[in-house]
């Protein structure tokens, strides 16, 4: 069989989505073999249970091999098993080997990372700041956690923090699941699809951006649904 080419890891990326970014580059190479079944196995139980709840899948990464899974299920049986790791299952420490090696090679970049990423990164910055304080005594207050300076009106820094939150005005719960009002594009209108919608960047959210979104958001009309 041919040797599977050592990927870098994404910059900022987590260990569940590089989990996830293993898959799908197995998948990747699995099409080349759709006439007999594929077995993926993998030592992330996360990463399978994600993947068991594929119809609430709504990240690039997980669609990305949710569809590989669904182009191969039409020729070939698609088996996902999970296997103990470290405990000498001779593919499973070769991929590890791999792993550290390629965790040595310069970072690759991203167009898009999970919300729990995002917030990671941006509370570590935090809690940086907060260690390593300005020397104006204007920031005698900060405490750790993520806290990020806004600038704009009030409605404007309401929007941004419930952007960043998740906790928008569209979001409702019924039956203890999470559920969304309609975009004006007749989608469920989430913070990723409001950003999405509006041809704005999850980046520009987290960044000192924040003004020009909340002109988005506005000459798109959809401010009353965040």
């Amino acid at each position: 069989m041919d040797e599977l080419p050592l990927f870098t890891r994404i910059h900022s990326c987590s260990v569940f989505r590089s989990e996830l970014l293993a898959i799908r580059e197995a998948l990747n190479f699995a099409l080349h073999f759709e006439n007999s079944d594929i077995y993926v196995l993998t030592d992330s139980k996360s990463s399978i249970q994600y993947l068991k709840n594929w119809p609430e899948i709504r990240e690039k990464t997980g669609q990305e091999v949710v569809s590989k899974i669904a182009t191969l299920s039409q020729k070939s049986r698609v088996c996902f098993q999970w296997i103990p790791y470290h405990v000498g299952v001779l593919g499973n420490e070769e991929a590890d080997v791999l792993a550290k090696e390629g965790s040595a090679l310069p970072s690759a970049s991203s167009s898009e990372l999970f919300t729990s990423e995002i917030y990671s990164i941006h509370k570590a910055k935090a809690n940086s700041a907060w260690r390593n304080p300005p020397t104006h005594n204007w920031y005698a207050g900060n405490r750790p956690g993520l806290s990020l300076q806004s600038v704009g009106t009030r409605s404007a820094q309401t929007a941004l923090a419930r952007l960043r939150s998740g906790h928008i005005k569209s979001l409702k719960f019924i039956d203890k699941e999470k559920t969304f009002s309609s975009c004006p594009c007749s989608c469920p209108a989430s913070p990723a699809h409001i950003i999405d919608c509006i041809g704005a960047s999850t980046r520009q959210l987290w960044s000192g951006e924040g003004k020009g979104l909340v002109e988005l958001l506005e000459r798109h009309g959809v401010m009353d649904l965040v």
